[in-house]
This record gives structure tokens, C-alpha cells and sequence, in this order.
């Protein structure tokens, strides 16, 4: 299963680097994914958060269907949402 996570952060977000972390920790332990991080303090990030009705940061997109805001409470909640994606 190829998977993409779109991980949007902010600079000043105290939260983002546990949320990409975990998101990180989980792209590691799958074969086919990949992760971008998207900085909303972008015009790149900005625009592709519009795209997906992002409001808040952190916010992980998968494969442009799930989204997820906040902090995922572990690797294992993160995952067994990313197996109902397809």
C-alpha cells in the first residue's frame, strides 16, 4: 500500500514537532510511504492547506483523504487509521 502523509506544522507550533515525529516513527516502519511537511508560514504550504480545508496546525493528511489535527496519541493511533485509507 503506497501511502503519502502531508504533515502540516508552523514554526511556532509547540505542539508540530511531537505530532511530525510520531509521524516520522511510522513512515520508518512502512515500506511505500513517504512524508512531506508542509509549513503553513509558506505560500506552498499555505496553498496546499487550503486545498485540504486544513485550519489548525499540526494537521496530517493521508493520501488526501484522512485528516487527522493534533497530535496523534501514539504510533499505533496513527497507524490503524492509515489501514482505513486506501
Amino acid at each position: 500500500m503506497e501511502l503519502l502523509l502531508e504533515i502540516f506544522t508552523s514554526p511556532t507550533c509547540p505542539h508540530c514537532p511531537a505530532a511530525k515525529r510520531v509521524a516520522e516513527n511510522v513512515v520508518g516502519q512502512m515500506e511505500s510511504a513517504l512524508m512531506i511537511e508542509r509549513d503553513m508560514a509558506t505560500p506552498e504550504g499555505a496553498e496546499a492547506a487550503a486545498r485540504y480545508g486544513v485550519k489548525g496546525v499540526p494537521t496530517i493528511v493521508v493520501n488526501g483523504k484522512y485528516k487527522t489535527v493534533g497530535v496523534p496519541t501514539s504510533e499505533a493511533e496513527l497507524l490503524s487509521h492509515l489501514w482505513s485509507v486506501k
